[in-house]
């Protein structure tokens, strides 16, 4: 895990169909309130139907944020392999692609960033429900950037879920977390 805490965080979260990538971007900025004092979350969805595709920028800061869309981007995080073509050369040079394998039918081509695979279905699938795909990415960004500390992330979602999604989810979640610790060890 990345110790350093740099004063400021952006990230493109890319996604098909859009709850997915659009909740843990919400719950970034959400919980990124308790840290930053700086916080933009810009949605972006091509159409309105399903399984076409959805996007969101998050930015984290404790300087104000000059402009709402930035061409380059510290991070993306793919909670969907086909959006890689698409947002593969969104990332700064030295930046991070974290990338769901599920479906992966490319790889990354860009030599001058950090790849990170992650296999959120699978993972989330072991959880309880395939679905919680975004949440194992949301988990393994964290950990690999200590962007939002943990606890700010589980405290958000316990605000927004109930039950078994709030069980499910924050178990996904933790197991991101986990997925890339056993990594670093």
């Amino acid at each position: 895990m990345d110790t350093a805490s740099p004063s400021r965080h952006d990230v493109i979260i890319a996604g098909v169909g859009g709850t997915g990538s659009m909740i843990i971007g919400q719950i970034l900025a959400t919980a990124g309130m308790n840290k930053y004092q700086h916080i933009l979350w810009n949605p972006s969805m091509t159409t309105a139907r399903r399984g076409a595709p959805a996007d969101c920028t998050v930015i984290l800061s404790d300087k104000e944020i000059g402009a709402p869309f930035l061409t380059r981007l510290d991070t993306v995080i793919m909670t969907e392999s086909s959006r890689l073509k698409a947002f593969e050369n969104r990332v700064k040079p030295g930046g991070l692609i974290v990338l769901e394998t599920s479906g992966l039918n490319e790889d990354v081509q860009r030599t001058d960033v950090k790849v990170v695979r992650v296999p959120g279905v699978e993972t989330a699938a072991k959880v309880g429900d395939a679905l919680g795909r975004n949440m194992v990415m949301l988990g393994a960004y964290i950990e690999l950037t200590n962007a939002v500390p943990q606890d700010f992330i589980e405290a958000e979602m316990n605000r927004r879920f109930k039950g078994r999604v709030q069980e499910i989810n924050l178990a996904a979640f933790r197991e991101g977390i986990k997925l890339l610790a056993s990594r670093a060890s």
